[in-house]
């Protein structure tokens, strides 16, 4: 997904200017209307997703258990992805849409990067509560443990449309993979053409790639894969408010760290049949 490209986002895009937005509401006003309001993507399982048309996923369950540490109740806000994670949180937290000019009082899945939140001042980033990394399924017929990148060569892989796997199997590395690299709407759409021996290997995010093949078993491994120029494969992810409701942050990374010493995180994870990778430090 386009949220994924904040990793190359300083090399490729200008900062954002900041002032305005719409008002977040304070610590006070949030703990007198009894509601948390968390702003978290649409279409994203296996963080967030309907399904038979009720909210589902890690964040969805994460943000439950935040508000109710804070006494209050959950409601959501769901956000398009836009063209990069600086649109997102633009939209989310600190200024609002165009067309809506409404804001979240939190923002779940947010890179928890120092460049990155350097470039957003109007945000306060904090808490990382799980590490991602890119990873790779592979039909292990075709690829083995034992094989890098090269193995495109020679072998069709799968990428999600605007992500960090296909911008760096498509032009960092000069063009070599391009012929075999196929494109998808989403990992889930190069999930199933792997299943159908459509490509040999998918390349993106572990939780997502891990989510969409659940119900194949152990047929297709996923696991890193060696990546000769792809500087940066794991990142944090973690909340972010509005600058001005930095007060908000206190009480919410408190609870961040109270779960994920206390387990509570991991089983969330589990629950989606994930691993739980933890911030490093």
């Amino acid at each position: 997904m386009i949220r994924c490209l904040f990793i190359l986002a300083g090399l490729l895009m200008a900062s954002l200017a900041s002032g305005g937005g719409a008002s977040a509401a304070s610590l006070d006003d949030i703990q007198a209307k009894g509601e948390l309001t968390v702003a978290v993507y649409r279409d994203f399982p296996p963080f967030s997703s309907r399904q038979g048309g009720k909210l589902v996923g890690i964040d969805i369950d994460l943000a439950k258990a935040l508000a109710k540490r804070l006494k209050l109740k959950a409601g959501f806000m769901e956000l398009t992805a836009g063209e990069s994670v600086d649109d997102d949180l633009r939209n989310a937290v600190w200024k609002g849409h165009y067309l809506e000019r409404r804001v979240a009082d939190v923002m779940m899945h947010v890179p928890n990067d120092r460049v990155f939140a350097l470039r957003n001042n109007n945000a306060v980033i904090f808490a990382p509560y799980f590490r991602e990394r890119v990873a790779v399924a592979r039909n292990p017929d075709k690829v083995t443990a034992r094989d890098d990148v090269t193995v495109f060569e020679r072998e069709r892989v799968g990428v999600e449309l605007a992500t960090l796997a296909d911008v760096y199997l498509t032009n960092q590395l000069g063009h070599r993979f391009v012929a075999n690299v196929v494109h998808f709407p989403n990992l889930g759409a190069a999930a199933q053409a792997l299943a159908k021996g459509e490509v040999a290997a998918v390349m993106g995010n572990q939780a997502e790639l891990t989510s969409a093949l659940s119900a194949h078993g152990k047929r297709f491994p996923i696991g890193p894969m060696t990546a000769p120029g792809l500087t940066q494969s794991t990142w944090e992810l973690g909340l972010a408010v509005k600058d001005s409701n930095r007060q908000l942050s206190h009480p919410l990374d408190d609870a961040i760290t109270r779960m994920r010493a206390d387990g509570t995180i991991a089983a969330i994870f589990k629950r989606y049949g994930l691993t739980y990778l933890p911030p490093e430090g």
